[in-house]
């Protein structure tokens, strides 16, 4: 079951309040409810946001879950670097994008990643792992 997109962006903006309306902007784009994860200042840049938040996937079949990822993402940008979907040798499923050329203003780089693993244990330990990471 793909339960949700993880996504993984830098937000050009001064303040967290800023960062927050740009959340509220994606959700107003993409038709959709976001789960914010992290909100923080980048520490390689002040002048940029590290932001992570989910949105609500719900599917088991892979081939709708991509397509639905792919409408939701075209919704933020009209070009995607897209890798995937592939399988690992744990049978562990994954399809990934990023790209720099939002429809939105402020974000300033944006991916996302669909993880399926083959033990929901594995799903909830790769998906944390992946989090803990952006």
């Amino acid at each position: 079951m793909f339960n949700e997109i993880v996504w993984h962006a830098f937000f050009k903006t001064k303040t967290s309040d800023k960062a927050q309306k740009l959340i509220k902007n994606i959700e107003d784009v993409c038709s959709t409810q976001v789960t914010l994860c992290k909100c923080e200042r980048y520490w390689k840049d002040s002048s940029l946001f590290d932001v992570t938040f989910t949105t609500p996937l719900n599917n088991s079949n892979v081939s709708e879950a991509v397509f639905q990822t792919l409408v939701t993402a075209h919704s933020l940008a009209y070009e995607w670097g897209v890798s995937g979907p592939y399988t690992n040798q744990e049978n562990n499923w994954m399809f990934s994008g990023i790209t720099t050329k939002t429809k939105v203003t402020g974000i300033e780089w944006i991916e996302f990643r669909m993880i399926c693993c083959a033990s929901s244990k594995h799903q909830e330990a790769a998906r944390d792992t992946w989090l803990l990471l952006c």
